[in-house]
């Protein structure tokens, strides 16, 4: 078991600190031989890194064993890392035409020290318009001759929409159908704006050189950039950390540094007592959902708390957890098989026996409900997961007589009011909320998907608490400043349920020992390896919640 902190984590870059990060290390490179550089030296040092990119990309290429490949240039230093990639794919014996958009003049810096290189090893390069001048040939060129395209057009640092050259070729290799691996960015995506342009590559894979960049893995890049892929650089470590934003990527490579330490000699309690609190007469199979995944994540013992209305019917499905039935207390038809204030006594009792607890599936938001659960949370002493119509109640904090739909008489004074009373919250607590219910919680999400991780880190820091953002990409932010990023987008997935799943692996997690941080990062990254496992077993359309959970197996 490790910490967060202690895996060699990469940092999510913006579009402008790789930039920067790339102008340091060039200037730090160069004065590592000697003291005052000159601007070859400093050239010189970038196209040092420009080789280590255009070899990953070559190497990457290679493993796809696809051939005849077509590469777009253009005049810059993604051209540059293209005629790299070019030169070996050359003396690989791979036949790979290569297109420029930009005559051999234009090329300057490190993409000409390539374009030398390339032209010394017998490499020839033609102009992009001797294609593309005959639409339909180069069409059915691309389509029928070509296995692969590589788009090394424009790259990072390309902003704007784009000249008609460059458009009419994007077009082209579009219209051809043939796979597009792009490198660093598809051409057409803006990367200072963030936004896909009309006329955008759209690459089965995208090649990011040195650090991860939130656009390949958002709403407003994914669809362009396909499937991401770091190729790490030797950037100094030094200069790194300058420009280090407090994001990190999280993938499924790290879920066996963050597993628990199982204790092979401890009895059921020494492997974690998990209470759940969930389900109601509308809802009993969020707290099936929930409990199951819970039993399936390691929790020696879990104790399901919910309605006496419904604990006989979540009894036939599950054989292994303990009940704590609730009393409906008498014949109250409106808060008959929910939650309500007469069950706290009951509840404390029993969280006293738990290591973790997880509140919220499936609930309900009746009165009764609302004010239970704002006496409990805090009154409890272990570690909680805050879900669901948990969440839903702390957002009815304010209101004198909550309501369906969730309206409020003053938005700023209960965002206020929820703040507050997360913040005098004393145990550790991860609140797992989707996008309405942030917005219930704490007000509407920006609408640029990069302002998000910022606009988490200071909900975390000013609450203390760990929240964690469901949807695509997973954002976990840390009460110590630092932000998750799960790259996950699996449609799948977003069914109801999936949630229930994801509280009853993270109280179990924290029941065997992790800290909030972790067992939130490690659960989510369980959920999203066992979710991406069902959909090739099963597909998007007909996959179900109960699926995932049978394949969570899979997963640890």
């Amino acid at each position: 078991m490790s910490s967060l902190q202690s895996l060699n984590l990469q940092p999510v870059l913006s579009t402008e600190g790789m930039r920067n990060l790339d102008a340091a290390s060039k200037e730090f490179l160069a004065k590592k031989t000697t003291s005052e550089p000159s601007e070859e030296d400093v050239i010189q040092s970038g196209y040092t890194l420009m080789q280590e990119a255009g070899l990953a990309l070559f190497k990457f290429i290679q493993a796809k064993a696809l051939a005849p490949i077509a590469i777009f240039i253009g005049g810059g230093n993604n051209g540059g890392d293209g005629l790299v990639l070019a030169k070996h794919l050359l003396q690989a014996g791979i036949h790979s035409p290569v297109f420029s958009l930009a005559p051999k003049s234009k090329f300057k810096n490190e993409a000409k020290l390539a374009l030398d290189d390339f032209l010394q090893a017998g490499g020839i390069f033609v102009s992009s318009a001797s294609l593309t001048k005959n639409e339909s040939f180069a069409i059915r060129f691309l389509r029928e001759d070509i296995q692969l395209i590589v788009d090394c057009m424009l790259g990072n640092g390309a902003k704007g929409e784009l000249r008609p050259d460059f458009a009419e070729t994007v077009r082209i290799i579009n219209e051809s159908g043939t796979p597009v691996i792009a490198a660093d960015a598809p051409t057409g995506y803006d990367s200072s704006m963030h936004i896909c342009n009309n006329i955008c590559i759209h690459a089965s894979d995208t090649m990011l050189f040195g650090f991860p960049r939130l656009d390949a893995y958002v709403k407003e890049g994914g669809p362009a950039f396909g499937k991401a892929v770091v190729a790490q650089l030797n950037y100094p470590s030094e200069v790194v950390q300058q420009f280090d934003e407090k994001n990190y990527l999280v993938t499924e490579d790290y879920i066996p540094q963050l597993l628990p330490k199982r204790n092979e000699w401890g009895d059921k309690r020494n492997q974690g007592t998990a209470f759940i609190i969930a389900g109601s007469k509308d809802m009993p199979g969020a707290a099936a959902l929930c409990t199951e995944a819970a039993l399936r994540s390691g929790a020696g013992l879990v104790t399901l708390a919910t309605t006496e209305a419904i604990a006989p019917i979540i009894q036939t499905k599950l054989s292994e957890p303990v009940f704590c039935s609730l009393d409906d207390f008498g014949k109250d038809t409106v808060h008959r098989g929910t939650l309500r204030h007469e069950n706290i006594t009951t509840l404390l009792d029993r969280a006293k026996h738990a290591s973790a607890i997880a509140i919220g599936p499936g609930l309900s938001t009746n009165f009764g409900t609302v004010e239970a659960v704002l006496a409990l949370l805090p009154q409890f002493k272990v570690p909680t997961v805050i879900d669901a119509d948990a969440l839903n109640a702390i957002a009815m904090i304010d209101d004198a007589e909550p309501r369906c739909g969730m309206v409020f008489h003053d938005e700023k004074a209960t965002i206020q009011a929820v703040n507050e009373y997360l913040r005098n919250l004393q145990q550790p607590a991860i609140l797992t909320p989707h996008v309405r219910e942030f917005a219930r919680l704490f007000g509407e999400l920006p609408n640029s998907s990069f302002a998000i991780p910022s606009h988490l880190r200071e909900i975390a820091t000013s609450t203390n608490k760990v929240i964690l953002l469901k949807g695509a990409p997973t954002y976990i932010a840390s009460p110590d400043g630092n932000v998750y990023i799960i790259p996950v987008a699996n449609s799948g997935m977003a069914k109801g349920g999936s949630g229930d799943v994801l509280s009853g692996i993270i109280v179990a997690l924290l029941a065997q020992g992790l800290a909030a941080t972790e067992a939130a990062v490690l659960g989510a990254l369980l959920h999203q390896k066992a979710g991406r496992i069902t959909r090739e077993e099963l597909g998007a359309f007909s996959m179900l919640p109960s699926d995932i959970i049978k394949n969570l197996h899979k997963a640890f």
